[in-house]
C-alpha cells in the first residue's frame, strides 16, 4: 500500500513540476519593476454540497500554505484562501471550476487573483486542476496567474463514492505561478 501511495505522491509532484517547466520560460521574461514569482505548498480543500456520483453545482473552498520565491535566495511564506464554483462537480471530477484567491504574504503584501478558466485532468487516483486568471489587486497586479492543484485519492474516486458518504474534503499539492504582464 505504501508503495502505491509513494508512486501517487511522485506522480503529483511530477505534475506540479511539469507545470512549472511549461511556465518557466514566460515567467523568466520578467517585465515591469517586479519579477515574476512562484509559490508552492500544500492545501486542504472542501466542497459544498459533498461530491457524489451525480454532477451538480458545487461551491469549492481551499486554504493553502505557500513558500513563494521571487528569485535566488528570496523566499517568503504566504497563505492563500480560494473560493470557487463548478457547475457540474462530482466524485468523478469537477467541470470548469472558476473562482478567486486572496494570498497574504508574510511581508504584509497581498494579491487578489480571479481565475476565469480551467483545465481538469484525472489519471486513476490523481486529479490535476489548472486554473488560469489574472492578478486584479496587490502584488503582481495586471499579471497572468496559474494555480495548479494535484490531489491523490486513496482509491479510484468512483469506488470512494460508492463506499462512503459524499466526498467533501481533499488535500493536495498546490503551485501558484504569477507571470509577466
Amino acid at each position: 500500500m505504501s508503495a502505491k501511495r509513494g508512486a501517487g505522491v511522485a506522480l503529483c509532484s511530477l505534475a506540479l513540476a511539469g507545470s512549472s517547466l511549461v511556465w518557466a520560460p514566460a515567467s523568466a521574461a520578467g517585465g515591469g519593476s517586479e519579477r515574476a514569482f512562484v509559490c508552492t505548498g500544500k492545501e486542504n480543500g472542501s466542497s459544498a454540497p459533498g461530491l457524489g456520483l451525480l454532477p451538480r453545482p458545487t461551491r469549492l473552498e481551499a486554504d493553502a500554505r505557500y513558500t513563494c520565491s521571487g528569485g535566488p535566495g528570496r523566499t517568503v511564506p504566504a497563505v492563500g484562501h480560494f473560493v470557487g464554483f463548478s457547475a457540474h462537480a462530482s466524485c468523478l471530477g469537477v467541470n470548469g471550476p472558476t473562482g478567486q484567491e486572496k494570498v497574504r504574504y508574510a511581508d504584509g503584501r497581498t494579491s487578489v487573483i480571479n481565475y476565469t478558466s480551467s483545465t481538469v485532468a484525472r489519471l486513476s487516483t490523481v486529479t490535476v486542476v489548472i486554473l488560469n486568471g489574472t492578478v486584479t489587486e496587490g502584488r503582481g497586479k495586471g499579471r497572468t496567474a496559474r494555480r495548479t492543484v494535484a490531489t491523490l485519492a486513496a482509491r479510484v474516486p468512483a469506488v470512494d463514492c460508492l463506499m462512503t458518504a459524499p466526498v467533501n474534503r481533499a488535500a493536495g499539492g498546490v503551485q501558484l505561478d504569477v507571470g509577466p504582464e
